[in-house]
């Protein structure tokens, strides 16, 4: 339990720090910022009313959100994240996450590997009071025409079913960059996730639904609907 309260504080303090540091100096990319409300309908009713905001100017972001199951021990799962690029737009990212009684510190780059193909690789050391597990994955993004890409993911996260995950996405913008995205995700143990997602101007709506799609034991289907704002850039 100490070292996992340890591990949190330095988290929080070297994250924050890092987070100033980048702050988003005059002429640099504004951001978002957005809300969602998001209900998980379990196949067992314990159902979870999950809402979140989050605040990502540029080269980090911020985000709070609140599990309020029907029954059982709600969570608040804080999480900030910095993510540096270089001359190559190439990115890299650490961010930590409180996950119920698991700190999760996740670590990983995008690398640009062409014009058009990115290729992902993230390690998340989970850390529980007692024992640490580890979660991967690996993927690549082809981008054509604005922002629009299609992709795929590989992710395994030992915890529960123990699960190897292939999340597929397509995702078709506009300029403006307003999007509609399809997600198909066939895992390990004959199981299958699906999930349809877009963003109209500041609007944010989704659908989702797994079978057994991450660690939890349980079926579910996920009704998302929020905002999301771009931000000002900042003054010179």
């Amino acid at each position: 339990m100490r070292g996992a309260l340890v591990l949190r504080t330095l988290a929080i303090v070297a994250l924050a720090g890092a987070a100033l540091a980048a702050a988003p100096r005059p002429g640099s990319a504004a951001g978002v910022a957005g809300a969602q409300y998001r209900y998980w309908a379990y196949d067992d009713h314990n159902d979870n009313r999950d809402m979140l905001v989050y605040y990502a100017p540029g080269p980090f972001h911020v985000q709070l959100e609140v599990w309020d199951y029907v029954n059982g021990r709600d969570q608040f799962r804080p999480e900030i994240g910095v993510h540096l690029r270089d001359k190559r737009r190439s990115s890299y990212t650490i961010q930590w996450r409180h996950e119920d009684q698991v700190e999760r510190v996740t670590v990983g780059t995008e690398q640009v590997l062409s014009d058009h193909f990115v290729g992902k690789v993230y390690v998340s050391p989970l850390v529980n009071p007692d024992s640490t597990e580890y979660a991967y994955s690996a993927g690549v993004d082809y981008y054509w025409h604005s922002y629009n890409f299609a992709g795929v993911d590989v992710i395994r996260d030992p915890r529960g079913n123990d699960l190897w995950v292939v999340p597929m996405r397509v995702r078709l913008a506009n300029e403006r960059n307003d999007w509609v995205q399809f997600m198909l995700a066939p895992a390990s143990k004959l199981t299958l996730g699906w999930a349809v997602d877009a963003k109209i101007r500041w609007v944010r709506l989704g659908i989702e639904t797994n079978n057994r799609f991450d660690f939890s034991e349980r079926n579910n289907i996920i009704y998302t609907a929020g905002v999301e704002f771009e931000l000002p850039a900042p003054v010179k």
